[in-house]
């Protein structure tokens, strides 16, 4: 396993995600999530969402304290954080305008974190905000604690 840094990341996001798990080229089978979401919830997974979960389905930080702009804040990649609550992501979709695939939870499960068909990753629970327009980008701000 190669310990070279890859350059997608600040050296601390990537430090975080090491240390969670995340290796380049990690590919995870994301059927076992797909199959328990769409028999207990209606969720049809959808590219990004697959292609999201494959490289980063699993991973978790507890990592929290100041940031940048904010506060540092944990999450964990597990769209099964989201079972039973299709209702929020069916208002979180509408609200954002496009359908939402849950891929995990932030801020000690104050947050939901989902997946739009083009790749933007949403935060919500109660309202929903674009985090980033890119997976990369959705994974740092948090770490780095960036608004």
């Amino acid at each position: 396993m190669s310990e070279e840094p890859c350059g997608r990341w600040s050296e601390e996001t990537e430090r975080v995600l090491r240390a969670a798990g995340w290796r380049p080229g990690r590919d995870v089978p994301t059927a076992g999530w797909e199959r328990a979401l769409r028999e207990r919830g209606g969720f049809r997974m959808h590219e990004a969402a697959r292609l999201f979960l494959a490289e980063f389905g699993g991973l978790a930080s507890e990592e929290r304290g100041p940031g940048r702009t904010m506060a540092r804040m944990g999450f964990r990649l597990d769209p099964l954080a989201a079972e039973g609550d299709d209702e929020i992501f069916d208002v979180l979709s509408e609200e954002a305008g496009a359908y939402l695939y849950p891929v995990g939870e932030a801020d000690r499960r104050n947050s939901y974190l989902g997946v739009a068909p083009d790749g933007e990753v949403y935060i919500g629970m109660d309202s929903v905000t674009l985090l980033a327009r890119t997976a990369d980008e959705a994974l740092e701000k948090p770490i780095e604690g960036i608004r």
